[in-house]
């Protein structure tokens, strides 16, 4: 028996020897393309076939007989309570030849055999069955789903593979991860047959750490609402003040709709951290557009801060209506962002690639979706850089003519404190942010967390109260004098002398306060009589 053969030869027992072969890749390899071979040629009369040893199970159908999709289930309970799950559409087997046989083969330790990547630097292994699925024809265009019980729930990090016999290692062409999978279940869907497996890979962040990061996170965040709430607040109280010209005006509404946009992008991220990618499909794919979007928003609105910078500086001479100037700032703002989150949900969610398998959030392995997020960030803080740069060398070198008016020249000497300060913090943020795809320093991980969820109170901060014409509006809003002038002012009233006071002669005297005391009483009483007179 062929398949018993190849079970003794792949059993927990025989691990040892295993290691003691010189060659163990190729040999297992071999073994590999021999029983695929087998499967590929084996003939049985019935619609179906199923054949399960101890470490091997083997199941077959006839295409064309099939009336429903061709579904393959594996079940290791006596090995190593492993499973595992094959399916092929209906409408993809109506494609393959007349009386064309479907076979799958599974096994249950021949992934210890095999190895992990020989080639890759990550800490990948080999996490699930190996099956394989081949047909007794050439058919090429094919599409395959599988489903894979993970075995080693402490690794992440999954991705769908393939064992290529020329290289002798595991490859992941033509495979991608499915938004399907579950935290202990891998969904994978290639295009072409072959045998099959997932790696995953270790983390070096512990459950420990992964809680405190989770802290600072929500904590910071918590925070970042609470400071744009007040930024946003701010700003409404002390726009009339502080929006005279056309320069100011068109900073604070560049400074509101940052404020507006990451108060959302956070709010939405709080949602995405609340939600499972599997158990709440559609809702995480609103959550994860949404955050991108908002996100997208801020870094566009900035860039529309260190772009009106740039114009009021160079281009003294030409000056574009207030109505002009909103309207390029709204498109940037808005339009680029909504266009490029449209096109990565619209390119992504089709294949379903936009979400990581377990979080609320662009992929990053598979589609590259992280990529219009990082990308757009990135080339917006080197543009702020050389704009700031441009200033820094016109500021130092200019030109007859060139100066702004003199209202002008504060609002534009905060702009430029105001991107010279929050680009760097930004850029600083995501540049650990890439740092976190490429290491797992609890280090790296935890300012990034910092930084990232603290980016509503640098806006407050360095966006708002960095501004002295804004300090100046808040002080004069809620200002000590202006509320003891108040208390005076009531205070004389109600102490004036209650004969005037009835007799109503005060109605027509000059506006002002008046002090009366007693050391004034016949200045007080010539006052009214030259008032009565004069009614007369």
């Amino acid at each position: 028996d062929f398949l018993n053969s190849i079970s003794i030869v792949v059993d927990n027992s025989t691990t040892t020897t295993w290691n003691k072969i010189q060659n163990k890749t190729s040999e297992s390899s071999t073994l590999l393309n021999s029983v695929e071979s087998f499967a590929a040629k084996l003939e049985f009369n019935d619609t179906t076939i199923n054949i399960t040893k101890k470490n091997v199970q083997l199941i077959g159908s006839v295409a064309s007989r099939l009336s429903n999709n061709y579904n393959a289930s594996f079940d290791f309970n006596d090995a190593n309570n492993l499973t595992g799950n094959i399916v092929i559409n209906k409408t993809t087997l109506d494609k393959i030849p007349n009386n064309t046989r479907v076979v799958s083969v599974a096994y249950a330790t021949l992934k210890d055999i095999l190895g992990d990547p020989q080639n890759s630097t990550s800490k990948s292994n080999v996490n699930g069955l190996v099956m394989t699925t081949v047909l007794s024809s050439n058919y090429s265009e094919f599409k395959i789903g599988m489903d894979f019980k993970i075995s080693n729930s402490s690794l992440t990090n999954a991705s769908c593979v393939w064992w290529n016999f020329t290289k002798q290692d595991w490859d992941t062409t033509g495979c991608e991860l499915s938004s399907l999978t579950t935290n202990d279940t891998v969904h994978c869907i290639c295009n072409h047959l072959t045998s099959f497996s997932i790696l995953m890979s270790t983390s070096d962040l512990s459950p420990e750490a992964e809680i405190i990061l989770s802290w600072i996170t929500y904590i910071g965040v918590g925070i970042s609402i609470f400071s744009l709430v007040v930024c946003i607040i701010i700003e409404a109280m002390i726009w009339k003040s502080v929006t005279k010209n056309k320069t100011s005006y068109l900073r604070h509404v560049c400074i509101m709709n940052i404020a507006i946009t990451l108060l959302m992008a956070d709010i939405w991220f709080i949602i995405g951290a609340a939600m499972n990618t599997t158990n709440k499909l559609k809702a995480c794919v609103a959550a994860t557009f949404f955050a991108h979007l908002f996100y997208l928003c801020v870094f566009f609105w900035m860039l529309t801060m260190g772009l009106i910078l740039f114009y009021r500086l160079m281009c003294v001479f030409h000056d574009l209506s207030k109505t002009t100037m909103m309207g390029i700032s709204f498109f940037l703002g808005y339009g680029c962002p909504v266009i490029i989150a449209v096109i990565t949900v619209a390119v992504t969610q089709s294949q379903n690639t936009y979400l990581l398998p377990t979080k609320c959030w662009l992929n990053i392995i598979e589609s590259k979706a992280f990529l219009a997020f990082v990308l757009p960030a990135l080339t917006i803080l080197l543009v702020n850089f050389i704009t700031l740069l441009v200033v820094i060398i016109k500021v130092l070198r200019p030109s007859v003519g060139d100066k702004p008016k003199k209202e002008e020249k504060s609002t534009l000497n905060h702009i430029t404190k105001c991107i010279l300060i929050l680009t760097p913090l930004l850029g600083l943020t995501w540049g650990f942010g890439i740092g976190t795809m490429a290491s797992s320093s609890i280090v790296i991980h935890g300012i990034f967390a910092a930084l990232n969820s603290l980016q509503g109170l640098f806006i407050l901060v360095f966006g708002c109260l960095m501004d002295k014409k804004v300090r100046d509006a808040l002080l004069s809003r809620f200002s000590i004098s202006r509320w003891t002038s108040q208390l005076t002012k009531t205070s004389n009233l109600s102490s004036t002398d209650p004969v005037t006071a009835k007799k109503g002669i005060n109605l027509f005297a000059k506006k002002g306060v008046y002090n009366i005391s007693s050391a004034h009483v016949n200045s007080s009483s010539e006052m009214a009589s030259n008032s009565y007179s004069l009614l007369s």
